[in-house]
């Protein structure tokens, strides 16, 4: 049976100032919300559904829960020059990300470079997301991510899943040109498009 409902389209400007105003409503400050809104609007203008906007009632679940935890700050765990550790403490992950990559985009001009690791965060959304803000910068950039979720890929030559998608992605930017951005998860299928496709009611 198709379950499928008709799109509901709305200018990208509107879409933005209802996200805003839903996780202001959560409890979200002005500039969290913000953030969130502006990753999950342009992950739709993307064409990256799966980590657009139809993923707030799952964030709006989790803080109700406890899984994710408005208005938190990111802690810095440990700093030894260009290897820094952040903690996102359960925090919105468009805000943890963004707050952990500034970080890592200033430590790396001061010493060259940087490897810096971000544990304990909510959901961080779209990769290529963060390497285009390092791009931005006009710095290189290389995303590896442990998705904690159920596990759903099966390792090569099993039959049950054992692990998650795990992204990974790519930021590199190029004198008067857009920069090469490669984002992608390490599965077959990114368990986010076929969400999208169900709920799409798409064939099989």
């Amino acid at each position: 049976m198709n379950t499928a409902s008709n799109p509901i389209i709305r200018h990208p400007d509107r879409l933005n100032e209802i996200v805003r105003t839903i996780f202001m409503a959560a409890g979200s400050s002005d500039r969290e919300a913000a953030l969130v809104a502006d990753h999950l609007v342009e992950a739709n203008l993307k064409g990256h559904d799966s980590h657009g906007v139809g993923i707030i009632p799952a964030y709006i679940d989790n803080a109700r829960t406890g899984a994710l935890t408005l208005n938190q700050s990111l802690c810095v765990a440990l700093d030894a020059g260009s290897l820094i550790l952040c903690d996102g403490r359960a925090g919105l992950g468009q805000a943890m990300a963004h707050d952990a990559m500034s970080i890592g985009i200033e430590r790396a001009f001061a010493t060259g470079a940087c490897v810096l690791g971000l544990r304990n965060s909510h959901h961080i959304g779209r990769i290529g997301h963060w390497a285009e803000q390092c791009a931005a910068a006009g710095l290189v950039s290389i995303h590896f991510v442990n998705v904690v979720s159920e596990p759903s890929v099966a390792p090569f030559g099993g039959t049950k899943a054992r692990i998650g998608t795990n992204p990974f992605a790519v930021g590199i930017p190029r004198a008067q040109e857009p920069p090469v951005i490669v984002d992608f998860a390490t599965s077959r299928l990114a368990m986010g498009k076929v969400r999208v496709a169900f709920n799409k009611g798409e064939p099989r």
